[in-house]
């Protein structure tokens, strides 16, 4: 099964995945990229949906977007105070 995730999430959950993976070797690729994106979504950072073409599809929530805004913000500022 291809997962369809939009660019936003992707980042996040390759990161994710990178370390789950790295945690347990054997386990199978899909498995990984499912669980990563079971646990996002049970946290409140992921949401499924349908496609233009109705397939189901994976987007961060608008709680997530509002987080990394706030986040990308803070460094910004302190890059402005940076001597």
């Amino acid at each position: 099964m291809k997962f369809h995730i939009a660019s936003v999430l992707r980042f996040w959950v390759q990161v994710e995945y990178q370390s789950v993976l790295e945690a347990n070797p054997n386990w199978p690729k899909q498995e990984v990229l499912s669980d990563v994106l079971r646990s996002y979504e049970a946290a409140g950072d992921a949401m499924r949906y349908l496609d233009r073409k109705g397939r189901v599809a994976w987007k961060a929530t608008p709680r997530m977007l509002t987080r990394l805004a706030d986040a990308e913000r803070e460094v910004e500022d302190d890059w402005e105070e940076w001597p």
